[in-house]
């Protein structure tokens, strides 16, 4: 132990000793390397590289690891950025230490640009991916200078490309739009670019290990709505287009002192090619890249002399040009504006002029006068005036230096053929409406800034008088395309009758007037006929009345009318016998009607007269008819059809539908008018009766439906009439019924199916039955199940209890009706000893051996009889025998022992058997008979049941008799189990019950029963059963299952060898 501790101690001090050691060392090594301070501050002279005068793009690939990068390529990037921000972006593919590098696909622009390098930093201007535009490594910090100063690769067509880029922040929705405008100025139709778009970071908040930040680092693309590739544009010369991205502002992060705000980087270039292959740069643009230098055409105005929109040829126009400094620095870089008229493509100057200095947002303005005579004009056209500025230096957005603005043909417009709504044909006197459009041919004018002539004129006329007295109401309706003119030609009742033509002009606001448009036969007027009126006529004065046989005056007023000629010049005539004449002083007809036509229901039919009516010039015929009804004589109106549903009633009030006149025919009131029933077409259908003047109708089924025609008399003590009711009995559907009787409680036995036919108990008044669906369930999963073929419901329970099985009748019209069964499932139904048996024993003696005669009192008639028995003493609360016996009796009750009853002894009764029906039936307790000394008795009837076998008096001796005998049982059991252990110890036998192996020489053999001369015919024997094992009955197990599992359980847990010993 003390060697230990020496050793202990001796290592501590060596691993103290190696650590001042390590320390000195270190130490002398820093002292020897030279000063960081010194490296740090070694300062490379910064360069500024001169701008090639057009826009330079490049893209950068670096890690946070990389020490060329580092320490050279960002620096230089940085610098490069710093010393000409109008000319040269860059977008920077970086690997952070934490986020790796960015997602940039689908265009996966990281690996494209380093897909010829063999290491990073890399660094390739305008797509290069060799020469000295593909830079792979890095030295100083003015690394890539030269060759941005020799043109950066760009396009060699680059000054005919221009980009403007604006970004706007909604603070609502935290997202920027970003807006790039991107024109050609150059001599091609048209060409095919692609728009590169990035957004990155200003500063990025990540770092090179040193410390350093790269700038423009990559973040997401903008692409087009595909969204697997950059947006493809067709530029044409001078016209700007434009694209725009709504991006969120977290897109970008905050770093390097700036806001989130303004780190956000948008950076584009243009390319003729897609992403997937390596292309020429054209063109690129940042947030820095605005003009410092930019004058264009900023308005162009032109207006007529005489003060029209447009302009005819002939018309002079002065033309007003402004233009303004528009970049951050005054300009003086010369250059002309010339002032030209397009014709096609081709420029023909109207003015040069010299363009001075200005400053920054200044602005000059240029006059100019062009004179269009001998122009060519056309129909929806204009001439392009176009402002140009030419031979300026230093301007960097040349996107701005031409500007087109059109000089409108003004021509003169072109007039539609009017059209009417409505027939074209009218009577004289009244009114047409039409409506009327023009084609303005021109830019300048619109249905609104036109006005049409009308004018009109008989066609048959050799010379055409137009006039256009008759139009009124012009006006303009609709709006936009679908605006017109309508006008209204109200004819007066002198006019010429035949056809008139149309003719319209059209004048636009210069007072430009189009050819007249002639429309031939436009309208027609003709002759306004006399007519017979009827009910389609708003002046109609509807049917007349007159009385059968009778002479009768009808005025014709609101009867016939003529437009254009009063009634009394009118001539009234007809052919029929019932028309008698005509008296135009009073403007009365004299008819005569001497029959009188009544329809089906007893109510008079209308009767028509043909009426001719002249005016002088022309005729005209016309059915006039009137309501010819009976002198005197009850009337009825039709009555509408009634209806109620089956099983209801209806009420109908007749009073409406009745009225009644006088021997002279005027009216009187109808209450006095009587109404009887004549018939009734169904009587079994419905029953009918007359309360005053209401009818009432009763269904006499409430299942039955039809049509009943009821007949009705209606009487005013000297005249009648009759009419016809209908009713209709509507049909109700009615839920199926289902007839429960006999099966509405049922019992039967667990596990037997029970069928039941159920489609003869549901029944349907309004459907077939095989329209019925029947459905049946119950509480217990699958025990019912009906049949749909056979109609049968099949009810099979594997439990005892109770169920309802509810049973459901559906008619096709969705009526249902359910009832409830109640099914009892019994596995064996109790019997009542003292209600059902009578028991009878010779003797219950101790000594004795019982004989049992059992009686069947109650109303049960049993098969299958089983009565099981069983001995058990009440001292040693051990059951030792038992016995079976499958009939009443009589039998005999035998101890194990062969010895008969022993004190304390008592023996119970069971009984069991099938009923009438097929039920198990079992007593549902024991009937119990205790052993009795001799001389108390024993013999009769049930004797000695229910005793307390701890009632019975027994001496001192007795008593310390039984405790000797009880003290020596429980010796021997304990002797016994401790062999049994050891034994079953021995041969691994497992035991279900922790019984001692009984000695076979002790189990008391199967004694035949000894007949008892108590009667001449002795009982037969008990069954054989199985001797109990020592201790009695098993814990748990009853006499039944003792006698049928008995013998199996004392061959498993009591074995013998083929000698019998155990």
């Amino acid at each position: 132990m003390e060697r230990l501790t020496h050793y202990e101690l001796f290592s501590s001090i060596s691993m103290v000793s190696l650590l001042l050691l390590s320390s000195f060392f270190a130490v002398i090594s820093v002292d020897d390397r030279p000063s960081p301070r010194e490296e740090l501050h070694k300062i490379e002279t910064k360069m500024h590289a001169t701008s090639p005068g057009h826009a330079v793009f490049g893209e950068y690939v670096g890690a946070h690891w990389c020490g060329p990068c580092m320490s050279s390529a960002s620096p230089s990037l940085d610098n490069l950025k710093n010393s000409n921000p109008e000319d040269f972006t860059f977008v920077s593919f970086f690997q952070s230490s934490s986020n790796g590098y960015p997602d940039d696909s689908p265009i996966n622009r990281r690996s494209h640009v380093s897909a010829a390098a063999s290491g990073i930093p890399v660094f390739s201007f305008a797509d290069r991916q060799s020469g000295t535009c593909y830079k792979v490594g890095a030295g100083g910090t003015n690394y890539y200078d030269s060759e941005y100063s020799n043109g950066g690769c760009m396009d060699s067509d680059t000054s005919n490309y221009g980009m403007q880029l604006e970004t706007q922040y909604d603070s609502a929705t935290d997202q920027m739009t970003v807006t790039v405008n991107s024109m050609y100025t150059g001599s091609l139709s048209s060409v095919s670019v692609f728009l590169y778009a990035a957004i990155t970071e200003k500063v990025s908040p990540d770092s090179y290990d040193n410390g350093v930040k790269p700038h423009h680092s990559f973040r997401e693309w903008m692409l087009a709505s595909h969204n697997n590739g950059f947006e493809q544009l067709t530029l044409t010369p001078n016209v700007p287009v434009e694209n725009s991205w709504q991006v969120p502002l977290s897109a970008v992060r905050a770093g390097g002192g700036y806001t989130q705000l303004e780190n956000f980087w948008p950076v584009f270039a243009l390319m003729d090619g897609p992403h997937t292959t390596y292309n020429n740069f054209l063109s690129a643009v940042d947030l820095d890249m605005i003009p410092l230098i930019d004058i264009g055409v900023d308005s162009i105005t032109i207006s007529n002399r005489n003060g029209n929109t447009g302009f005819v040829p002939g018309d002079i126009l002065d033309i007003s040009c402004r233009v303004s400094n528009n970049g951050v620095e005054a300009y003086d870089g010369g250059g002309q504006l010339s002032i030209n008229w397009m014709d096609g493509l081709v420029e023909n100057e109207i003015s040069t002029y010299s363009i001075s200095d200005f400053d920054v947002g200044g602005s000059q303005t240029f006059n100019a006068v062009l004179d269009t005579s001998g122009f060519d004009i056309y129909a929806l056209g204009s001439t392009n005036i176009r402002a140009k500025i030419s031979e300026n230096t230093g301007d960097r957005s040349p996107s701005n230096d031409i500007s087109d603005v059109g000089a409108l043909h003004d021509m003169p417009p072109s007039a539609s053929q009017p059209s009417s709504s409505s027939s074209t044909s009218i009577d004289r006197g009244s009114s047409i409406f039409f409506e009327a459009s023009a084609l303005s041919n021109d830019l300048v004018d619109d249905i609104s800034t036109m006005y049409p002539t009308i004018h009109y004129s008989p066609s048959s006329s050799s010379v055409n008088i137009w006039s256009g007295d008759w139009i009124r109401n012009l006006a303009i309706v609709g709006a936009g395309d679908n605006a017109r003119f309508t006008f209204e030609i109200n004819t007066p009742l002198d006019a010429e009758l035949g056809n008139y033509d149309l003719r319209v002009q059209w004048t636009d606001a210069s007072g430009q007037a189009s050819d007249w448009l002639i429309t031939e036969e436009a309208f027609h007027l003709q002759n306004s006929l006399p007519r017979v009126l009827g009910n389609s006529d708003m002046t109609y004065a509807g049917v007349p009345t007159v009385k059968v046989s009778t002479t009768e005056m009808v005025s014709v007023v609101g009867l016939i009318s003529d437009a254009e000629t009063p009634l009394f010049n009118l001539d009234v005539s007809s052919n029929e016998p019932e028309f008698i004449s005509w008296n135009p002083s009073t403007l009365e007809i004299e008819v005569r009607f001497d029959d009188l036509l009544l329809d089906s229901q007893g109510s008079p039919i209308p009767q028509g007269m043909q009426v001719t009516v002249d005016d002088g010039d022309e005729s005209n015929s016309g059915l006039m008819m009137f309501n010819v009804v009976e002198n005197g004589a009850p009337r009825w109106s039709p009555i509408p059809i009634q209806s109620f549903h089956e099983g209801g009633s209806a009420s109908l009030g007749l009073t409406d539908y009745l009225s009644d006149t006088n021997n002279n025919g005027q009216v009187v009131p109808v209450s006095g008018v009587t109404v009887e029933i004549l018939s009734i077409s169904d009587s079994s259908l419905v029953e009918a009766s007359v309360f005053g003047q209401t009818i009432n109708v009763n269904s006499l089924d409430d299942d039955s439906n039809g049509v009943v025609e009821i007949s009705l008399r209606a009487s005013d003590g000297t005249k009648s009439s009759d009419t016809v009711v209908t009713f209709y009995v509507l049909n109700v559907n009615d839920a199926p019924r289902i007839d429960p009787s006999g099966i509405d409680e049922v019992t039967m036995k667990m596990g037997e199916t029970v069928e039941v036919d159920l489609i003869s108990r549901v029944s349907d008044i309004d459907d077939p039955d095989e329209e019925i669906w029947i459905t049946a369930s119950s509480y217990y999963p699958g025990a019912v199940f009906y049949d749909t073929i056979s109609g049968t419901l099949e009810a099979n329970w594997p439990e005892a209890g109770f169920d309802t099985v509810k049973i459901t009748a559906e008619d096709r019209h969705g009526a249902s009706t359910t009832i409830s069964l109640s099914f009892t499932i019994v596995d064996d139904i109790p019997l009542d000893w003292d209600e059902n048996f009578e028991v009878q024993i010779d003797s219950s003696e101790v000594g004795a051996t019982p004989t049992v005669l059992i009686t069947n009192i109650g109303d049960q008639q049993l098969s299958e009889i089983r009565v099981t028995w069983t001995v058990c003493n009440k001292i040693t609360g051990i059951c030792h025998s038992a016995g079976s016996s499958f009939n009443l009796g009589p039998f005999i009750i035998l101890p194990a022992s062969g010895s008969g009853l022993s004190t304390g002894d008592y023996f119970t009764l069971s009984l069991k058997g099938v009923d009438e029906n097929g039920f198990d039936r079992r007593t549902s307790e024991q009937k119990t008979f205790d052993a009795v000394t001799p001389g108390e008795g024993g013999g009769g009837t049930e004797g000695g049941q229910g005793e307390n076998p701890g009632e019975n008096p027994y001496s001192v001796f007795t008593i310390g008799a039984y405790a000797i005998v009880l003290l020596a049982i429980f010796a021997m059991i304990l002797t016994a189990t401790s062999i049994a252990r050891n034994r079953f110890s021995r041969n691994h036998i497992q035991r279900l019950n922790p019984l001692t192996i009984p000695n076979r020489e002790t189990v008391p053999p199967v004694i035949s029963l000894t007949p008892i001369n108590r009667a001449s015919n002795p009982p037969p024997p008990p069954p054989m059963i199985p001797p109990l094992p020592p201790g009695g009955l098993p814990p748990g197990w009853s006499m039944e299952q003792w006698h049928y599992y008995g013998e199996e359980y004392l061959n498993r847990y009591y074995p013998t060898d083929k000698s019998g010993s155990p």
